[in-house]
């Protein structure tokens, strides 16, 4: 109702309208001075208050205490309306009547759709999903600010332990095949000895096998035979050229592998979750969206519930024994928080997303003054990069305030693993097995040798003690 004119008694040589702010004022015009019937009533509102209120979520408007203990704001939607009301000459006026201080960690979304519908708030510090809600028959959706995922970000899934990539650098199936090819080899070499000597073929290699192809095999020197066939010089320049490729190989993977150490099997679906003991962390309020969404699932059992005070802190925290909803708004303040390490602890799943496509808008009154300019300010502030700008100071202003932290700097020397002696448990197994059938074949054959010697021995004195009878 900005744009009202009324004419006295069919007078056409003079017009009446009003001003509206700061306070009404009735103007009589001459209509042959007139150039523009409507003059823009918001172009300058001469400090009028424009009343809002906070919804309280991180990082759009966030309240928090001085030490005077006055309420205060900040967040990138409180820069954004502020300066909304500055080009309009107008003042910001929070209703902190409408705010529970007692509780300035508890979210105030359901309150401001309220107070959006009921007229009492101008323009509200919020921005809401447009969907389907009873809400919606008072209020009216501006312009769209973001466009944004609903999805979860989980824990970056631990390192393989550096005991396991010392055997085969990890890649466990190279041992079958070496095993495979060193009984290969051994073969070749016994059976061409036989074949050398007259014999038949036979499947009895273990002496080539622990003596020549092992020691090929760990890049060892081994004694060869002084005359050499050519077929055995072929065998032998295949052995050696293949321990010298398969040793380089594995050392150059496991300098690959220590440097950037793979990671467990990634999780993609709630029985990954099961088994890795993760569980989701949730509001009631996200639950109910949730099951709105996907429906009833035989998987709430990795899903907690936690209060909205609780669930903020722990996701700005981020503690990483919990998975988290959040919204592309979010990701970015986390990834800012972890800038100084040198890893991310977190990581956006592809793998469960709630919702592919949400746009979020400032909720307001029906028959708004303020939607044609605010829609209009909101197009102007997303094509000039501001409220981009405003959105990154928005992480130092929280930083400051206490509700998230940068962690320290962390020297890649303290995070990467050195190399210690229980990391090379497999070496020292096979090694042990290994001294343990040495010595237990050295015993056999002393035993061995004991026993034939006592045993020719006891025949040698048999003979000896035989009583000699002469005719």
């Amino acid at each position: 109702m900005l744009n009202v004119l009324a004419v006295e008694n069919w007078n056409q040589t003079h017009i009446y309208s009003f001003r509206a702010f700061p306070y009404f004022k009735l103007i009589k015009r001459d209509t042959s001075e007139i150039r523009r019937y409507f003059e823009p009533q918001l172009k300058d509102m001469g400090g009028f208050p424009i009343i809002s209120m906070p919804d309280n979520i991180l990082p759009r408007s966030v309240i928090y205490m001085n030490t005077s203990g006055d309420p205060h704001l900040t967040g990138y939607l409180y820069s954004f309306l502020t300066n909304f009301a500055l080009t309009l000459n107008a003042t910001l006026r929070i209703a902190w009547n409408r705010v529970d201080l007692n509780y300035p960690d508890e979210s105030l979304g359901q309150e401001v759709m309220w107070s959006v519908g009921k007229g009492i708030v101008d323009v509200p510090l919020s921005i809401v999903n447009i969907g389907p809600s009873s809400g919606w028959q008072q209020i009216i959706p501006s312009q769209v600010l973001e466009i944004s995922k609903w999805q979860l970000i989980l824990p970056i899934e631990p390192e393989l332990d550096s005991s396991s990539l010392i055997l085969a650098g990890g890649l466990y199936n190279n041992v079958l095949y070496t095993v495979l090819l060193m009984t290969l080899f051994a073969l070749l070499l016994e059976n061409n000895q036989r074949l050398e000597l007259g014999e038949g073929p036979s499947l009895c290699c273990l002496i080539p096998l622990v003596d020549t192809v092992l020691r090929a095999f760990l890049y060892q020197t081994c004694a060869l035979p002084r005359r050499q066939t050519r077929r055995l010089r072929r065998i032998y320049l295949i052995l050696f050229l293949y321990s010298f490729l398969s040793y380089n190989i594995y050392i150059t993977h496991l300098e690959m592998m220590l440097v950037q150490p793979p990671r467990e099997p990634p999780i993609r679906n709630y029985q990954d979750m099961r088994r890795s003991n993760l569980r989701i962390l949730l509001t009631p309020d996200d639950r109910n969206h949730i099951m709105s969404i996907i429906g009833e699932t035989d998987f709430w059992d990795v899903h907690q519930m936690v209060n909205r005070s609780v669930f903020q802190a722990m996701r700005s925290l981020p503690n990483t024994s919990y998975a988290y909803p959040i919204t592309q708004t979010l990701w970015p303040l986390i990834q800012l928080k972890f800038i100084k390490q040198p890893r991310q602890s977190f990581r956006l799943s592809n793998d469960f997303i709630f919702l592919s496509f949400v746009p979020f808008v400032i909720p307001l009154p029906r028959n708004s003054i303020f939607e044609e300019i605010l829609n209009r300010f909101i197009l102007n502030t997303q094509c000039s990069g501001l409220y981009r700008l405003w959105f990154r100071r928005t992480f130092q202003s929280l930083v400051q305030i206490g509700k998230m932290e940068v962690l320290p700097y962390q020297s890649v020397t303290d995070y990467y693993h050195i190399l210690g002696c229980m990391d090379f448990y497999p070496v020292w197994r096979f090694y042990g097995c290994y001294i343990a059938v040495s010595i237990l074949v050295f015993v056999i054959e002393l035993g061995l040798v004991y026993v034939k010697r006592h045993g020719c021995l006891l025949g040698f004195l048999k003979v000896d003690q035989q009583p000699n009878f002469h005719p």
